[in-house]
């Protein structure tokens, strides 16, 4: 779980850019839920949980040397206290836990001279403080790198009881063995806590911080810089930008500067409207806002048809030029679209082309006219359970005539054609899916609690609780 809340907010090409266009941040209460599931792994993998062996040669007087091993130790009892975790400044996670107490069985084993003896034994540790501070940064590639910056352990007192063999024999080293075991529990816990913190920077070196959304474009989310750590959450600053895969450019523009302010839940990230622009830039780019129409995709309750009769009452040189042929359409974006945040409202501006042709008997096509189009829509989003539900609604849409075959022509009637179409035939079935929802990413073992979705002024925030279910 600690991997997981460490990791999470790296979905986030170090960039010049000062500001971030993804933003995440992890809260002190994120730090509290992690401590609660942590301490249940914790009871459940250090239950049986085996320790390394110890071997050694001790000396006592009068007899000389006695060489000792302990085997097969396992923890068969523990006491766990609650943990306290918080985060420090500028330094990273600290997790400290106090007298806990750990109950462990094991075999010995001894030979002194030629008298060979060995039994079982048990062995309770007392008052075992830790305190650790896992460090967090970043690379140069912009990942998330976790260390382990300090480390405090100790162990209070211990208790051992031979159980087996010749008791004179090891009721004389009975003290001594129990001093060396204290010192090496003092000596050895922070290396071994060390080990394992370090032992994730692999894992977490294995996270792309790029992610390749479809066959066209890419996300990239590097940290642009190292994550800012304050005295209640941790705050990562991400690029943030979608790149075509094949024409890759940078976005002209600049991530506006934007702040999360949520503290209720565990864990907010926030999406500018820059980085949600980069996304239109990026398929623009690619070339991929194009399709054809043709009349078999025209609903057949439309009383429009790509033909040239249908559009006499549009274009009246057109039927007298081609009288009775079909006709298909270029559709293409001739710029990028543009979205805005506004509090409680996303407004989509698309800008494209309609190439006009007529399809000749022989096949041919013949170009007839380019049309230049806008449109302007308006959406609500909001959560409904765990899905993304909405409205949209149309605030304009203009052509106007950019080239023409058949002279000059007024394009009043056909926009407003197209004005009733989008709201009978589009709006509809758009209005429909969003009615329905579009589930969130779905994360093994992890489950968004209650998210909340609000549209700010120049981005958009998703603040979530989390579950998790080993």
């Amino acid at each position: 779980m600690w991997f997981y809340l460490i990791t999470l907010m790296a979905v986030s090409h170090h960039a010049l850019e000062t500001n971030p266009g993804l933003e995440s941040v992890i809260t002190q209460k994120a730090l509290e839920y992690a401590k609660q599931v942590g301490a249940s792994l914790a009871q459940e993998h250090l239950g049986g949980m085996t320790i390394p062996d110890m071997t050694g040669s001790i000396s006592i007087s009068p007899f000389g040397n006695v060489d000792y091993s302990l085997s097969g130790m396992h923890v068969v009892n523990f006491n766990l206290p609650e943990p306290e975790v918080g985060f420090v400044e500028e330094a990273g996670i600290k997790i400290g836990i106090s007298g806990m107490s750990v109950a462990i069985n094991g075999n010995w084993r001894d030979q002194y001279d030629l008298i060979r003896d060995s039994g079982s034994f048990d062995l309770t540790v007392y008052g075992l403080t830790v305190s650790v501070l896992v460090g967090v940064g970043s690379d140069s590639t912009g990942c998330l790198i976790v260390s382990s910056a300090n480390c405090d352990a100790s162990v209070a007192d211990l208790e051992v009881t031979f159980h087996g063999g010749t008791s004179w024999l090891y009721n004389l080293f009975t003290n001594i063995i129990k001093g060396l075991v204290h010192e090496q529990l003092n000596k050895k816990l922070c290396p071994m806590i060390s080990e394992y913190i370090d032992g994730l920077e692999p894992l977490i070196q294995k996270i792309n911080v790029s992610y390749q959304y479809d066959p066209y474009v890419v996300f990239e989310f590097p940290l642009i810089h190292p994550p800012a750590i304050g005295t209640s959450n941790m705050e990562f600053d991400c690029k943030g930008e979608f790149y075509s895969v094949e024409h890759r450019g940078e976005f002209p523009f600049t991530p506006e500067q934007f702040q999360l302010h949520d503290q209720n839940h565990m864990i907010s990230v926030g999406l500018s409207q820059s980085s949600a622009n980069s996304a239109g830039f990026a398929y623009h780019s690619a070339g991929v806002l194009r399709i054809r129409l043709t009349d078999s995709m025209i609903p057949r309750v439309s009383p429009i048809r790509l033909n040239t009769t249908s559009f006499e009452s549009f274009v009246p040189e057109l039927p007298k030029r081609y009288p009775g042929m079909l006709m298909v359409v270029d559709l293409f974006s001739s710029q990028q679209p543009l979205i805005t945040f506004q509090p409680d409202n996303v407004t989509a501006q698309a800008f494209g082309a309609a190439k006009v042709y007529v399809i000749l008997p022989n096949a041919t096509l013949v170009p007839v006219f380019v049309l230049d189009i806008c449109a302007s829509f308006s959406a609500k989003l909001f959560m409904s359970g765990l899905k993304l539900t909405g409205s949209m609604t149309l605030n304009n849409v203009s052509l106007s005539l950019a080239s023409s075959e058949l002279g000059p022509f007024q394009t009043k009637s056909m926009e407003n054609v197209i004005r009733a179409g989008i709201h009978l035939a589009v709006l509809p079935e758009v209005n429909a899916k969003l009615k329905r929802g579009i589930p969130l990413p779905a994360t093994p073992k992890v489950s968004l609690d209650n998210p909340v979705l609000k549209v700010n002024q120049g981005f958009v925030m998703l603040a979530t609780d989390i579950s998790y279910s080993p």
